[in-house]
């Protein structure tokens, strides 16, 4: 049987007014899923409605969606408090203000931006409407607890393998992990570390709206890199919170970054400097102040105990509510049936705080007893320190400060974790899109872009491992070369590298059994 259709010299022929508008109508129903795509995606959470942009793949991507109120006036320096319902439909199109920072130079873009109004949260999916509940990952940024944002990072490769992806933000240095006596006594007996309890109401929020995105609760990976990978470990030491979450992914930084933890008292004397250097003696004036002022007396604050004060805010606070052990008590305790957690470090991270004049004093603080064999074991001598001959590993200045905070503190973390069966990874990464020697950062490019190692097997990337380990929990799968689990005797682990991936044993050697550092 012919197919008759709006054609003319058929049904379709001059003359007749509403033939025009026959053909009109069936081209706009042929075009209606185009139509609909232009359609900004919308969806209704416990708060509001939000609208955001279609990603051209079937996706969403939605920004700025408020996950607490903004902490500022008499909200300043307390723990996050709930969103004020909106009316009508609130536009998730904008990246969100960074929190309050200064500028040092790596984020001045952020810094000119930023605000106190900043408790926002991103989301990209996949689809709104998926056939199951898609896993989730909540990325934790870096930039040492007092810079950087939410919205630095590429997502569009992960969602396009099925994955929620969500970034949050949070208050950073002095606004957000200050302590006072006067605060302390306001708040029960404990202050400080509002940027870890804005980060558990964000992982708050993803568990009650998620589903909304297609995502699915029960399989939610939170994952961060420098002072988010401490962060994310902070989070993953309490048992009591390991419900907001089923597994962690901490690259280039620990739960305590391999300093000496500090007790809520000697976070009080610090905010207490501060008081002293504003001028400021009560907790309304202190709230009243100009955020230049404060941001301002941020860069004076000091610390004897650290050799660098670039790291006031990457030491553990243990402050009675957020943080209620040391790290290394937490670690001593963890059971079998804690929650999947990889630890990855750089080839190199980054120097000595404070730099050569501080090798010294930093061998002293890290090794106590050992501090002289440490010495010999990296050539320094009468306080100074030689290159090393091994350009991989960067300086004797930067292999220092590596193992110290980073690749020994992992090590140290991992074998705690796993001592009583709890599932862990270990990875070195040493590759880098240009050729380079890794360095602090270098892996994020291939967390989520999918760069691939260089000289290695195709389809066997960074990315891949992380992608099994989001939706699994392992990072192992079909394809990839094995990576074993860690073992606290082995000390297994894998180094990603320009010529693929290796596993080995005591990644660092003998200089790592000194240190007691997490």
């Amino acid at each position: 049987m012919e197919k008759r259709g709006f054609r003319r010299g058929r049904w379709c022929r001059p003359g007749i007014a509403w033939c025009g508008l026959a053909v009109g109508w069936l081209a706009a129903m042929t075009a209606w899923p185009a139509l609909a795509g232009a359609v900004a995606p919308q969806v209704a959470l416990s708060d509001g409605i939000v609208a955001g942009r279609a990603d051209g793949a079937g996706g969403a991507v939605f920004k700025g969606i408020p996950f607490a109120a903004p902490p500022v006036g008499e909200l300043r320096w307390r723990a996050p408090q709930p969103v004020t319902p909106w009316q009508g439909v609130r536009q998730a199109l904008q990246p969100p203000a960074p929190c309050a920072q200064n500028d040092y130079q790596w984020n001045t873009d952020r810094a000119v931006r930023s605000a106190e109004d900043c408790l926002y949260i991103n989301v990209h999916t996949p689809s709104l409407h998926p056939r199951a509940p898609m896993p989730v990952l909540v990325w934790i940024h870096g930039g040492a607890n007092r810079a950087g944002s939410g919205g630095d990072l590429g997502t569009d490769s992960l969602a396009r393998q099925g994955i929620v992806v969500v970034s949050l933000q949070y208050r950073l240095g002095v606004l957000g992990f200050l302590s006072l006596p006067a605060l302390s006594a306001e708040q029960g007996g404990h202050s400080g570390n509002y940027g870890l309890m804005d980060q558990l109401a964000a992982l708050a929020w993803v568990q009650r709206e998620i589903a909304r995105f297609g995502g699915d609760p029960r399989r939610v990976t939170i994952a961060g890199q420098s002072a988010g990978a401490m962060d994310a470990g902070l989070l993953a030491l309490n048992a009591g919170r390991r419900q907001l979450f089923a597994g962690v992914w901490a690259t280039g930084g620990t739960p305590g970054f391999g300093e000496a933890p500090r007790s809520l008292a000697q976070n009080e004397a610090l905010g207490t400097q501060m008081l002293h250097r504003l001028a400021i003696d009560d907790l309304a004036a202190l709230r009243r102040a100009p955020l230049a002022s404060l941001l301002a007396v941020d860069l004076k604050l000091h610390d004897d105990a650290l050799t660098d004060d670039s790291y006031l805010w990457l030491q553990a606070v243990v402050d009675g509510e957020a943080v209620t052990r040391t790290p290394a008590a937490s670690l001593a305790e963890v059971p079998a049936t804690a929650v999947p957690y990889v630890l990855s470090t750089n080839r190199i991270e980054l120097q000595v705080p404070g730099g050569p004049a501080q090798v010294v004093r930093r061998l002293g603080q890290a090794f106590g007893a050992h501090a002289e064999e440490a010495a010999r074991y990296y050539g320094v001598a009468q306080g100074t320190a030689r290159p090393s001959p091994d350009p991989r590993d960067g300086s004797v200045v930067e292999r220092i400060g590596t193992d110290i905070d980073f690749r020994c503190a992992a090590n140290t973390v991992a074998a705690r974790y796993a001592a009583h069966g709890a599932p862990a990874w270990r990875a070195q990464f040493a590759s880098e899109i240009d050729g380079k020697p890794s360095h602090h950062s270098a892996e994020l490019p291939y967390l989520f872009d999918g760069a691939p190692l260089q000289a290695a097997v195709p389809g066997v990337s960074l990315q891949a491992y992380f992608v099994n380990f989001i939706k699994t929990g392992d990072p192992n799968g079909a394809g990839l070369p094995a990576w074993p689990r860690f073992t606290p005797g082995e000390g297994r682990y894998v180094e990603l590298g320009p010529d693929g991936v290796h596993a080995g044993t005591h990644l660092g050697g003998p200089v790592c059994d000194w240190l007691d550092g997490v």
